[in-house]
């Protein structure tokens, strides 16, 4: 499975926006939506953001986002798609 995402910079940090359907922005769908993705970037924070809707759209990360928010535009994304890493070669 691959996801469409984009590694952005804000305020001099750099995280990983994934895009995901509304209901995955939920508290009750977001932390498994999160885990997924971090296979994808392990090492970067991720928000998760749904496309608009209406005018509005739906995000939820596992950190705060307030301060940041306001300077992510989904439009001016350049979204991308990425394949999962493959998984580690055997020691043997």
């Amino acid at each position: 499975m691959q996801l469409c995402a984009a590694i952005i910079n804000i305020k001099q940090i750099q995280l990983a926006v994934v895009q995901v359907q509304p209901e995955h922005t939920w508290p009750s769908t977001g932390p498994a939506a999160l885990l997924h993705a971090q296979r994808f970037f392990p090492t970067l924070p991720i928000l998760l953001l749904s496309p608009r809707v209406g005018g509005f759209s739906r995000s939820y990360s596992a950190f705060d986002i307030a301060p940041l928010i306001s300077q992510i535009n989904a439009d001016e994304i350049v979204w991308q798609d990425y394949r999962p890493p493959p998984p580690p070669e055997l020691p043997f």
